[in-house]
Parts: C-alpha cells; structure tokens; sequence
C-alpha cells in the first residue's frame, strides 16, 4: 500500500486488490461503463471475484485507488493468456467521474509500470483507447507509449464511428 499527494491536495491510497474489493471494483467498472463513451461492460460482483482470481492466477496485478477510503479508480496489468504472449502485459485503467485529470492516472500507470518492470519475462505493455479521449492518449504518451495501430470505425455510439487506438510501450 502507497499514499500519494496529488495536485488538488488530496491523498490517494493505491494498494493490491483482493477478493474483498470486487464489490468495489463492481461499483467503479459498473459506473464508468453507464457512461457513453465506454465500452467494458458491466459485471456483478461474483465475475470480479473470478476476475480477480484469474489476474492473480495469470501473475497480473489488479489495483484499486482509494480517497478517504472510498474506491474511485481501478487497474489491471494482465500477462497474455498464451505462451507466444505471455511478454505482453495487457493494461486496464478506470477512474469515476469527478476524479478524473487530477493525477490518479499518471499515480496509476506510474505503479504499474514500476511493477511490471520487475516482472520477469513481461517486456512491454499494450493497451487499447478510443481515438476520442485526448486526456488518456496524451498521458500515456507522457509515459512513453506509442501508437502501434488504429482500428478504423471500430465502434459506433448513437451514430457516430470512433477510432480505437492501439498504444504499446518496451518496459525496460
């Protein structure tokens, strides 16, 4: 567990998720997955219990990031499933609404980064962000990631096409 001060003056706990989250987790994934320009779908407490069970299992981690110790982000780094992509860490990020662009998402790459650095056999960290979300692709550029591909018109909301956006980054 690490506390951090962020630029608004408030703390932020980071910390391992475990079983005892997944309502949390449910409640974060659920909320931001109501929003329009989102596509995770919502899932009840006993899929993150299993989430959470099979990220330990793949040897991920599954974070979640606490004020005043309500849940109000989420995070997941996630070796491939398969032994010819078992190097890749798959990367999940969540934060609620009214805590997003006040530095949970630069604390939470940060830590999850540094983690997956000292993983054995994980060498680099893929993720997926729609074309319409600056904010995220600027921060990960931040970190270094790079825009590996895009995959035209690959979703539509209410009429309207948007891009996904394919980022990778070599851990070092």
């Amino acid at each position: 567990m690490k506390q951090y001060l962020l630029k608004n003056g408030q703390t932020i706990t980071v910390r391992e998720a475990n079983e005892d989250d997944a309502e949390a987790i449910k409640n974060v994934v659920n909320s931001v997955a109501s929003e329009k320009y989102c596509v995770v779908p919502e899932r009840s407490r006993e899929d993150w219990d299993e989430a959470i069970r099979e990220i330990k299992k793949r040897k991920g981690l599954i974070i979640v990031t606490q004020v005043d110790e309500k849940t109000v982000g989420m995070a997941h780094l996630v070796p491939g499933k398969f032994e010819k992509n078992k190097h890749v860490g798959f990367l999940g990020i969540l934060i609620l609404k009214g805590f997003r662009r006040v530095g949970i998402g630069t604390v939470m790459i940060n830590f999850m980064i540094k983690w997956g650095e000292r993983q054995k056999g994980l060498e680099r960290v893929s993720l997926t962000v729609f074309s319409t979300n600056k904010a995220a692709i600027n921060l990960y550029r931040k970190f270094g990631f790079q825009i590996e591909g895009i995959s035209k018109k690959q979703y539509k909301i209410e009429g309207k096409y948007i891009d996904e956006i394919t980022m990778g980054k070599f851990l070092t």
